[in-house]
């Protein structure tokens, strides 16, 4: 019995997304090639197959697939049928699977029954293709997926297959004729989208539909009666959506996001969190609710001195859990020579600059480093090192304007437009302001740096205080003379976050938003909602309850201060 493992990897010319990330798989990929292959190697060794790597050989491959990532995957079912007439039974693995175990596979999965395969049917969205919108799943989603296979199939139901590991004898996968099949899907797919505003059922989704490979080879599996065997999950664990991951249990593991680290275990990972106290005559006055008499800063201090054992002991129990060394800062030396440069500014202000400092300060010696607002409360102790995207990118909660409320076009909103430095809608305007002053494009993102993860090579792209005199110099100048309406200038700040989505455009950074998984804001609410023995302060906690396991909240940004919610049982 001859078998054979093989993997491809061709250099294709990605067009980085500095929103989508890809810009984190391409680094990721080469950061960890050599131990990717050797793992791959090694196992193919162990268990007596040979090994094949398949490095930029697709070029006289000639397929019109519209994109090079869709054409790179048809290639490898190419491949595949041409080993299957040298080898009596063949596994492909995409480059970012990682074998965790010394068993054989090709002796513990019965391949006489069929190819093994993986399904992500739990991933579809909705098999009704008009209630979907094509920003909520993207091009890559298992629901744009299924429904072109379901297209191909006129109509049929089927599974999502996910090709990043297929394995079966040359028998069965000589009876897939991959190649002329996924011709005639090509072609099908094309008539879909060119004839769908005449269907009855037609759908924008159609729009963007493309070869992908999982879809025909679906398509073709279930159009020509292929035998095939769903993979139990140890045998092709998807790692992706945050869970707590025991490689105990994983035999061969499918880093879907690229997060070899927690893996390989490389990293050296470090949370901190600042707390320093701003004298009362010191604080700031921006607006609070409605029904509460006290100024918000005054009210923000009370509230944090009175949960500050709390807080502190949640940061240290998280950092534990996942192995990160954690620090507190406080009011020392350091902080106060940053706090001298900056003689202007609130100390509100200074103390949120000096948070983006410490982030690159301390990527220079931690190669991972998460920064979280004192009062953020960490629900569950997945790790967040294992999931956020920050080798390559700044990890961060960003709104676009429109989400954050920035309705130009709408009649009446600058009119009525009444808000104070603090509010999302007057960072908007500020950055725009800043961009604009540089002949730049005004559209801007909006950044809540509560929470924030770096690295240092994220950190040298930002280059955050590079000219920070003259950004703030530009600030002070555009808040006492601008060309906007005098209620926006009148907002505008000298916030960290303004610079933040400012230095992002200015240098090209990538951006992994953050979902509210990972940054849930839990905001201001009326002041009953803080007292723990009324009624509203339970129907309040509920309420938050019930929004942490709906979004699997892992961490929860307490905007409103009310850490009731989640300390008091």
């Amino acid at each position: 019995m001859n078998r054979v493992v093989f993997t491809t990897y061709d250099d294709i010319d990605h067009v980085v997304d500095r929103w989508g990330t890809n810009a984190h798989q391409i680094d990721q990929i080469k950061e960890y090639k050599d131990r990717l292959l050797d793992n791959k190697k090694l196992y193919a060794d162990k268990i007596g197959a040979d090994f094949k790597f398949y490095n930029n050989t697709m070029k006289d491959f000639e397929v019109d697939a519209g994109f090079d990532f869709a054409k790179v995957n048809l290639y490898k079912h190419h491949i595949m049928a041409e080993l299957a007439n040298e080898y009596d039974e063949v596994m492909y693995v995409d480059m970012d699977v990682l074998f965790n175990t010394e068993l054989n596979v090709f002796e513990e999965l019965d391949l006489e029954k069929g190819i093994h395969i993986k399904d992500q049917d739990d991933k579809i969205v909705n098999k009704n293709i008009k209630e979907i919108v094509f920003q909520s799943v993207g091009q890559r989603s298992p629901t744009i997926k299924y429904h072109i296979t379901k297209d191909l199939l006129d109509g049929q139901d089927n599974h999502v297959m996910n090709t990043g590991i297929m394995i079966g004898k040359s028998k069965h996968i000589k009876q897939i004729h991959y190649y002329d099949r996924m011709m005639e899907a090509i072609t099908k797919i094309e008539q879909i989208k060119s004839n769908n505003l005449e269907r009855e059922d037609g759908s924008y989704l159609r729009v963007y539909y493309y070869p992908n490979n999982e879809s025909i080879f679906s398509y073709i599996m279930e159009k020509y009666n292929v035998p095939y065997v769903l993979m139990d999950k140890e045998w092709h664990y998807i790692i992706d959506d945050p869970e707590k991951i025991n490689f105990d249990n994983i035999k061969i593991a499918h880093f879907v996001n690229k997060k070899f680290n927690m893996y390989f275990e490389d990293k050296t990972k470090l949370i901190y969190s600042i707390y320093i106290e701003i004298p009362d005559e010191r604080l700031d006055n921006p607006r609070g609710h409605s029904d509460d008499p006290v100024n918000k800063s005054l009210r923000t201090k009370q509230r944090l001195n009175n949960y500050k054992k709390e807080l502190i002991k949640n940061h240290m129990d998280y950092a534990a859990s996942v192995g990160a060394t954690y620090i507190n800062f406080r009011r020392d030396d350091e902080y106060e020579k940053f706090f001298n440069k900056f003689p202007n500014l609130s100390e509100y202000d200074i103390i949120n600059l000096y948070k983006v400092y410490l982030l690159d300060k301390l990527t220079e010696t931690a190669d991972l480093v998460l920064y979280i607002d004192y009062d953020v409360v960490f629900n569950k102790d997945i790790d967040a090192f294992n999931f956020l995207k920050a080798e390559s990118c700044i990890c961060c909660d960003v709104s676009s304007g429109e989400d954050s409320g920035v309705t130009p076009g709408v009649r009446g909103y600058f009119e009525k437009y009444d808000k104070d430095f603090r509010n999302p809608q007057a960072k908007y305007w500020n950055c725009h302001a800043l961009l604009q002053e540089e002949d730049l494009d005004g559209d801007n993102k909006v950044f809540n740096t509560g929470i924030m993860m770096a690295s240092r090579k994220v950190m040298d792209s930002l280059n955050y205080f590079d000219g920070i005199d003259n950004v703030l110099e530009t600030m002070k100048e555009l808040k006492e003379f601008s060309m906007y309406p005098p209620a926006i200038q009148k907002s505008f700040g000298y916030d960290n976050e303004t610079i933040m989505s400012y230095k992002v455009q200015m240098n090209n950074v990538p951006v992994y938003p953050l979902s509210e998984t990972w940054h849930y804001k839990h905001d201001t609410h009326k002041i009953k909602t803080y007292d723990t023995n009324a009624i509203e302060f339970q129907q309040e906690k509920a309420k938050y309850n019930s929004s942490v396991k709906e979004h699997n909240v892992i961490m929860t940004h307490f905007i409103s201060k009310n850490f009731g919610l989640a300390f008091n049982k």
